[in-house]
């Protein structure tokens, strides 16, 4: 059996062989899709900081047909992991975890497989929302739907990943679903806000909902937070372009910053798809980041930028908010993907993050990225402490 279907993170066809793979509380669906289990009462909680707390639990998917471009990324960021976190890795037969711990090698971190009776994407962000509940509870907040469920079986089993963990770590986990229609990528999140990319207004305005407005009150009440609705941003999931730091701080993609970086450096950034068309500096592009800016601030955030280079493809970006904060006694730390084929925009970000008073862990984002998402995408966190 082949655990991976041949079409990348947004559905486009690639070779097999790399193939990767609300909501208010009282209104969720009654059934979960055929074959999961774990199904829970609707209940609340609130949703997940970003940038706050520190991280006790994550989970990831590994499909083996992947590994070439998952490896080095989790290689990274999971050897870098403190002893105290639990990593709980989704995969479709036990064959593909022990190859995924063999890839890895030893880590300070326990890894635990959960295994799962279906095919999946390497893609776990987009999958659910966790939302602290009481008494130290987890639960997964899902999507009404998986976009292409019907067509991709790799994706109709990621809408099945929650009821699989709910079942295998419960009582401590509880699963529900929404009435509406979301990725978990298209939210990034501190203490206060969720900050939600315009794509779920397309997805349910005249559709599940009858207003933005009232799209916004349903988010609210369903995870607990304030909700800044972007309604201009890039078309992309919300952590490719911004993110959440803490002290009411937001980091935002720079487009420009990124070109005088590079061409302070007498550098080019060599993109790995020609297709993709690098890099797409144009004031259309540009525009849309600045938006971004100008809603954060608009809602009472100090947004300071930093350099990302998008292409002309809309979908492949070099990116450094695309990452995984951890918070511990009063010291944060960063894990921020690196690109070979951008050292100054590296040196640059890392400069950023650590004028914010982050201890920035680089990780590998040279593979994963040409398809469309770095560390973020590939990695949801379950619990925080």
């Amino acid at each position: 059996m082949s655990p991976s279907a041949p079409r990348d993170k947004m559905g486009m066809r690639i070779p097999l062989g790399v193939a990767l793979g609300l909501l208010a509380s009282a209104a969720v669906l009654a059934v979960w899709p055929s074959g999961g289990s774990g199904l829970g009462k609707p209940e609340s909680g609130a949703l997940l900081s970003d940038c706050d707390g520190a991280i006790r639990e994550v989970v990831l998917h590994y499909v083996r047909d992947a590994a070439e471009i998952v490896a080095p990324t989790y290689r990274d960021f999971l050897r870098q992991l403190p002893a105290d976190v639990a990593v709980r890795v989704v995969c479709w037969g036990r064959a593909d975890f022990d190859d995924l711990t063999a890839r890895i090698g030893p880590t300070k971190c326990v890894l635990s497989p959960v295994v799962v009776d279906h095919p999946i994407t390497s893609w776990s962000r987009d999958r659910w929302l966790a939302l602290a509940a009481e008494g130290g509870k987890t639960l997964l907040l899902c999507p009404r739907g998986e976009d292409g469920a019907g067509v991709w079986p790799a994706r109709d089993g990621d809408q099945r990943v929650a009821a699989d963990l709910a079942a295998a770590l419960r009582p401590d986990v509880t699963a529900v679903y929404s009435e509406l229609y979301f990725d978990g990528g298209d939210f990034a999140t501190d203490n206060e806000t969720a900050f939600i990319t315009p794509a779920v207004l397309l997805r349910n305005v005249q559709r599940t909902v009858a207003t933005a407005e009232e799209l916004e009150k349903r988010f609210a009440a369903a995870v607990n937070r304030r909700v800044v609705l972007f309604r201009d941003a890039p078309d992309h999931h919300t952590a490719m372009y911004m993110i959440p730091v803490g002290s009411r701080t937001v980091l935002v993609g720079d487009p420009l910053l990124a070109r005088r970086i590079l061409a302070d450096a007498n550098e080019e950034v060599e993109g790995p798809l020609s297709s993709a068309g690098w890099p797409d500096f144009s004031p259309a592009t540009v525009a849309r980041f600045n938006a971004v800016a100008e809603q954060c601030r608009a809602a009472g955030y100090r947004v300071v930028r930093i350099p990302v280079v998008p292409a002309r493809d809309g979908r492949t970006f070099i990116t450094y908010v695309n990452v995984i904060i951890d918070q511990r006694e009063g010291h944060r730390v960063v894990y921020m993907p690196v690109f070979s084929v951008a050292n100054a925009l590296n040196r640059a970000a890392a400069q950023t993050w650590e004028e914010l008073g982050y201890e920035v862990r680089p990780v590998n984002g040279d593979s994963c990225y040409r398809y469309f998402g770095t560390l973020h995408c590939l990695v949801n966190v379950l619990r925080r402490g």
